[in-house]
């Protein structure tokens, strides 16, 4: 549901930022915000530039000069953990609560009349030309220039519900974009009755942090992510009309690209270093997007996100939403904290400390995990106990260690949904069905009031210690580890 407005609502008188460039003013005070003022070539350098403040946990980053374009090129603004919680307005601990409040409170969006800032500058026609922006070839052997974070606008034919989806976009031509959506995405899902039919897209590119947060979630099929995103914002999200296609876009975004997928007219795409790290299967014929117009801000900002190795953008965007969906779908008691890791891409490894009811828990919590929609990418779930962080790598390889026992505590579960670009899948599978194995360990400790004590100075030695640190004179040591709600990506 949509609700139309005569004219531009006033902003919501509760505290906050309203919209990406609030929100760069916000990191930019907190000096968490880079300005590369320096040149940049799009071939390549500016990855480069990506990979190494990430592997630091460095600042979002705005080239202003991209490939000496007048358009500046934004990346890595919710690479980290704590951005993310920033965005949100709350802290890390808090996030969870805050989604599945939003998630049960949806705001729709409200439709204004007129035009939004996004379409301070329109081209179509003969004007229309994709090539002019300052698109980056990421990786040595991506297959050419990518858009990587764009916000695909969609609705579904017969029932009208909006989705918003995030799906990487080769650059063909001036007026042509690859688009890669597995069968199982809600892009296609939505078209289901009629795959190969032509149907309207708008590519959003630079709105609110909080629409990119909902539309990289795994929100169940229906579920309008732009009234998601309204209700983490605390107001609707104003909308205003494209002006090619039959479809609504938020007024305040950078820039929106609207055309029509042509599912049966391909062109070959690929490859393209993806957030496994790996390269997703190799160059082959896929679904394209004809650009019907280009609209933006005058001095609009190309919001983007480098795709590779890990740590990255996409991991953190993907990872903390998926967590607070498996939270709020997975009721079962006794669960303390969950994460994503980020070795597992944020999306292929789940962690899972739980309070053990009883023999057998453990287990039954795997598998309530493993059998949600939000848990569809996940490979691997481990379990364990209370007195394990999950955000420890350290400390769960030390439960998996000593609490194990291979032919007791894991399981294998094969033929289960899966991702078509992990590089794990032989490419029948890839370009298939993309089902997988899966594997549950159960790190619980068994017979936890018989098992060996852990050994340890008393808490209140080890409490004393940690105050008194300064006085030993010790000049190198490594501080306790931060509790989750403190800790960053």
């Amino acid at each position: 549901m949509t609700v139309v407005l005569e004219r531009p609502a006033a902003a919501s008188a509760a505290p906050g930022y309203r919209g990406l460039r609030a929100f760069l003013d916000l990191l930019d005070r907190d000096g968490d915000l880079a300005r590369i003022s320096e040149p940049v070539a799009l071939d390549q350098e500016l990855g480069a530039v990506c990979v190494h403040n990430l592997r630091a946990g460095g600042p979002a980053l705005l080239f202003e000069r991209p490939g000496n374009h007048h358009m500046p090129v934004l990346t890595n603004l919710l690479s980290t953990r704590r951005r993310y919680a920033r965005a949100m307005e709350c802290s890390l601990g808090e996030i969870p609560q805050r989604w599945n409040a939003a998630a049960a409170n949806p705001l729709p969006p409200v439709l204004l009349e007129g035009d939004g800032p996004c379409q301070e500058v329109v081209q179509t026609g003969d004007d229309v030309d994709v090539l002019g922006l300052p698109t980056p070839k990421w990786n040595a052997l991506d297959g050419g220039p990518y858009l990587t974070l764009s916000c695909h606008v969609t609705r579904d034919p017969r029932t009208g519900e909006r989705n918003v989806g995030v799906y990487r976009n080769q650059v063909h031509d001036r007026r042509t974009l690859g688009v890669l959506a597995g069968t199982f995405s809600h892009l296609m899902l939505q078209r289901r009755h009629e795959p190969d039919a032509p149907f309207p897209v708008a590519l959003v590119m630079g709105p609110d942090p909080r629409i990119v947060m909902a539309a990289c979630t795994p929100l169940p099929l229906g579920v309008d992510e732009l009234a998601m995103a309204g209700a983490l914002r605390g107001e609707p999200i104003e909308l205003v009309r494209c002006k090619t296609v039959p479809l609504e876009v938020p007024a305040d975004a950078e820039l929106v690209i609207e055309g029509e997928v042509r599912p049966a007219e391909k062109r070959d795409e690929g490859p393209f270093g993806e957030y496994t790290g790996h390269y997703a299967g190799r160059r082959a014929p896929r679904a394209t997007i004809h650009v019907t117009a280009i609209t933006r801000r005058r001095d609009a900002i190309l919001s983007l996100a480098y795709q590779g190795a890990p740590p990255h953008e996409t991991e953190v965007l993907t990872a903390v939403g998926k967590e607070a969906e498996l939270v709020r779908t997975v009721s079962l008691p006794g669960i303390k904290s969950l994460y994503l890791t980020s070795a597992g891409c944020g999306a292929l490894h789940l962690v899972v400390s739980v309070e053990k009811l009883y023999e057998g828990y453990g287990k039954m919590v795997g598998m309530a995990f493993l059998s949600t929609p939000a848990s569809r990418t996940i490979k691997q779930v481990i379990v364990v106990d209370e007195d394990v962080d999950p955000f420890d790598a350290l400390a769960v390889e030390w439960a998996v260690a000593t609490r194990v026992q291979a032919h007791r505590n894991v399981e294998i579960f094969t033929e289960m949904p899966g991702t078509s670009i992990d590089p794990s899948l032989p490419e029948s599978e890839q370009t298939r069905t993309a089902r997988t194995s899966k594997m549950l360990i159960d790190a619980t400790r068994y017979d936890a009031k018989n098992y060996p004590a852990v050994c340890l100075p008393s808490a209140e030695a080890m409490a004393r210690v940690e105050r008194n640190w300064a006085s030993y004179g010790i000049p190198v040591g490594t501080p306790p580890p931060a509790p989750p709600a403190e800790r960053s990506a």
